[in-house]
């Protein structure tokens, strides 16, 4: 469980697993198909997890293009992703952040986590997350949110997995507020004009 700085549960905080024998990793790869919608002007999930070496679907399911690009982190890339165009597809090789935006709607704003790990999750509206048929060893547990004002964004604990006894991580840092996912021309400023 993931509690904030309140003690209240932490909804859509990244928590992942890095176990302290590498085999674990190697022996066990995700299975899970990571892809980043585009719908509503916005992108969805507005933070998306893949492990190294796996490929993301970018999906338009507007009705209008959108010019998809990540100028930092562990891939850079730009490309335009129409309403009739199926998907692009994108394979992530190195770990690290990845802020995305759009070239066309700027006010658009999504975040990719590249772990190297297969064991990740997000937490639920109450703050958990569960994870099945882990094998026995020593796991840095990450807690990360592109908002969290820690270094890195993320917050680690290690503890010995798996366990009878739920994990209880209390954040140390506060949130920055996400950006409002909406143009300019839908404030009410811009009424008068």
């Amino acid at each position: 469980m993931v509690l904030n700085t309140q003690g209240l549960p932490a909804e859509n905080m990244v928590v992942y697993l890095l176990p302290s024998n590498p085999a674990h990793i190697v022996a066990r790869k995700s299975s899970k198909k990571a892809e980043v919608h585009q719908k509503d002007k916005q992108f969805s999930p507005y933070i998306t997890i893949v492990q190294k070496d796996k490929d993301v679907a970018f999906v338009n399911e507007d009705d209008i293009t959108h010019h998809i690009y990540s100028a930092l982190g562990p891939k850079r890339f730009a490309f335009k992703l129409r309403h009739n165009q199926e998907q692009q597809v994108l394979r992530f090789e190195q770990t690290g952040h990845v802020s995305m935006g759009c070239n066309i709607h700027d006010w658009m704003s999504g975040h990719l986590l590249v772990v190297d790990t297969p064991f990740y999750a997000v937490t639920n509206p109450q703050g958990q997350v569960t994870f099945a048929d882990l094998p026995a060893d020593d796991f840095k547990i990450v807690v990360w949110h592109p908002q969290l004002k820690l270094t890195d964004n993320q917050q680690a604990k290690m503890f010995h997995l798996p366990s009878d006894n739920t994990i209880t991580i209390s954040l140390q840092g506060e949130f920055d507020s996400i950006p409002e996912q909406k143009s300019l021309d839908e404030f009410e400023f811009l009424e008068g004009y």
